[in-house]
């Protein structure tokens, strides 16, 4: 599964590595050999016009023992496996969303119909408790704003309070919340109820 090309363009600058972990983003990690690269999104593999569902999440966590990353496309095609697997309870409960979504379609099918990404691409180096407001903002606004641009009629959902409060710190508005698909919130009763609002809001 490829990734579309204008996403290619947008999340590109990431890969350099991205200019600002030498200025704004030295609470972020980037270490590729240990699996510390921007990651975790997939989907968009038709047309963007495709694209009906946007699930945007908080940022990538620690990384899976033995995850190595050359780039890119290795952060693409380790997310596939990811996903595809149910690979641990957030993968899991994200492929539980997309089939209460779509429950008639196979895993790829449902792969040109969403695109799953991150509020702040890179995870937070261990040293450091959070991540601080301005970086959040600055990294929203430098990647996630031109993606959620690409996607004008798509529904767009904040996975938990994180991409909410990210989002609105941009400007973005059009947007429903639900409960984040991370444990161990993700794990509850409660985040599951709060998911059945996504299928309702795209019919």
């Amino acid at each position: 599964m490829e990734l579309n090309k204008k996403l290619i363009e947008i999340l590109n600058a990431a890969y350099k590595p991205c200019s600002e972990l030498e200025h704004n983003c030295n609470f972020m990690k980037w270490e590729p050999t240990a699996g510390f690269i921007p990651r975790g999104f997939l989907g968009a593999t038709g047309t963007i016009e495709e694209v009906k569902l946007v699930l945007v999440c908080a940022e990538p966590g620690d990384p899976h023992d033995g995850e190595t990353h050359t780039g890119m496309e290795s952060a693409y095609e380790y997310a596939y496996h990811a996903f595809e697997t149910r690979m641990d309870a957030f993968h899991k409960n994200i492929r539980l969303i997309m089939n209460m979504c779509w429950p008639d379609l196979s895993f790829d099918e449902r792969l040109r119909k969403v695109w799953i990404t991150n509020s702040v691409l890179c995870s937070v180096n261990p040293r450091y408790e959070e991540i601080p407001q301005y970086v959040e903002k600055k990294c929203a606004e430098k990647f996630l704003l031109p993606q959620l641009k690409l996607f004008p009629n798509a529904l767009i959902v904040a996975m938990g309070n994180k991409a909410e409060k990210r989002m609105k710190n941009i400007g973005v508005i059009d947007f429903i919340s639900v409960d984040s698909a991370a444990a161990p919130g993700g794990n509850t009763v409660k985040a599951k109820e709060s998911w059945k609002k996504i299928p309702v809001e795209l019919k």
